[in-house]
């Protein structure tokens, strides 16, 4: 999960279109398959909350993004077993959306260890619990 902010210019997080073709280009640019989607939808609801959300359902998971313009931020989640590399994720981001800071950063190690026996794995897991 990232937590980007101080976006130089802000106007890129508040067009559906363009977060809709930045996560179909993120995950190829990361070597995942669409599943379904992107879908993007605004929050408009709440003043201090708009933005755009949206989700690319993965065939390695997901990908997610929300966007708040007036707070020149966004959040990215990409939920894979599959590894990728981080570095690209910010480098198309930048590429899309232009500078910003990176306020949080965390990756988590998911699924790697999974064998194909999914019933061994199963059990594997049970007993560690």
């Amino acid at each position: 999960m990232m937590r980007l902010a101080n976006f130089g210019d802000a106007t890129r997080l508040d067009d559906p279109s363009g977060i809709t073709s930045y996560l179909t280009g993120l995950v190829s640019g990361i070597g995942m398959r669409i599943l379904d989607g992107p879908h993007v939808k605004t929050e408009d609801a709440d003043p201090a909350r708009y933005g755009h959300s949206g989700i690319v359902l993965l065939y390695e998971s997901h990908a997610a993004i929300h966007t708040y313009p007036a707070l020149r931020s966004m959040f990215l989640d990409i939920f894979s077993c599959k590894r990728f590399d981080t570095g690209e994720v910010v480098s198309i981001t930048e590429q899309t959306f232009g500078t910003f800071d990176i306020v949080e950063f965390d990756v988590l190690d998911r699924g790697h260890h999974w064998d194909t026996d999914a019933n061994a794995e199963l059990l594997r897991w049970q007993g560690s619990r």
